[in-house]
């Protein structure tokens, strides 16, 4: 049988995901790089047929980067971040549920609006989100979708054997935020029980895949921080070049990043809690120099410092004046 050198542009893509996720989300390599694989196996078709390309099962805390890691993959392997995502505590309810699959004959229903929308923008991920807080029974779509297939209220039956399916989860995460000390083989062999529990037993053993996302080191929120700081500090030199009409850059003075950190950092809540405080003091701060009359257009460079009675406050740098 004669071979056939795979596409090299495909081979590159793939080759590079693993990189490309921990480029994107810090601390969690293990998980990852189980991620990674899930997808690969469904792209280079090694997945049955008549299977989605992926069923995988994505538990860990809120903050850990579970969502992230999503993103990251769908504009890694289809240069888009859009994913047909199903935010599962809206469906917490049984009366909520037909509104998935539609409620009348020639509906769609959210499904197969998300899937018409995904497959529009190029991507293939569906992601249901946090499926602990829906009624049980959505859990029984995953059946259908192991199968690759979901039929709606219109009577047309999707085919989801292009796509990935991935479900994030926090079951089993409190009690493994209070095991302190414990190795990480046993955190996730802890979480996965929890996991298993709350399924029924048909449902659970449809994902191909269990991915764990442990709990965020403080190194390793220390440096979300600093990623954090760095993205909204060029994201405020873009805003305030064009609101003056010329180039305008914020530079981060010394002790900002420790400030931050110490005000951000939660031992439960991962990343979460570090990105709100970053953006409410970082643009505090801007607004506050602004309404003072220190920004404003003429301005080239501020510099965000630390002031022990008010926290984070905008400073000119360097002010072009008019000859």
């Amino acid at each position: 049988m004669e071979s056939r050198a795979e596409p090299p542009t495909d081979l590159n893509v793939w080759r590079t995901l693993p990189e490309a996720l921990r480029d994107a989300v810090l601390g969690q390599d293990d998980a990852l790089t189980a991620l990674s694989d899930a997808l690969l196996a469904g792209e280079m078709g090694h997945t049955p047929p008549g299977r989605p390309r992926s069923l995988a099962l994505l538990l860990g805390p809120t903050g850990t980067g579970k969502t992230q890691a999503v993103l990251a993959a769908s504009r890694h392997l289809y240069g888009t971040a859009a994913v047909a995502r199903i935010n599962a505590a809206e469906f917490a309810t049984e009366e909520r549920l037909p509104l998935l699959l539609g409620t009348a004959r020639g509906e769609r229903g959210l499904l197969g609006e998300q899937i018409d929308r995904l497959r529009a923008a190029g991507g293939r991920i569906l992601l249901l989100d946090e499926i602990e807080k829906a009624h049980p029974r959505l859990s029984d779509l995953l059946l259908g979708m192991e199968a690759a297939q979901l039929t709606l209220a219109s009577g047309e039956t999707l085919d989801l054997s292009d796509l990935h399916i991935l479900v994030t989860s926090n079951l089993g995460s409190a009690d493994a935020m209070e095991l302190e000390g414990v190795a990480r083989t046993s955190l996730r062999r802890h979480v996965e029980q929890e996991a298993a529990a709350h399924f029924r037993a048909e449902v659970f053993a449809r994902f191909t895949a269990v991915i764990v996302f442990l709990r965020l080191a403080r190194d390793v929120q220390l440096e979300i921080c600093r990623r954090m700081l760095e993205a909204e500090a060029a994201f405020q030199s873009e805003a305030l070049s064009r609101r003056f009409g010329h180039p305008h850059r914020l530079h981060l003075g010394p002790g900002v990043h420790r400030r931050l950190v110490s005000e951000g950092y939660h031992p439960t809540l991962g990343a979460r809690p570090m990105r709100n405080v970053v953006e409410r003091r970082v643009r505090g701060a801007l607004v506050e120099a602004r309404l003072r009359g220190a920004l404003g257009p003429g301005v080239r460079e501020s510099v965000l410092v630390v002031d022990e009675r008010a926290g984070l406050r905008a400073a000119v740098v360097r002010a072009a004046f008019a000859l």
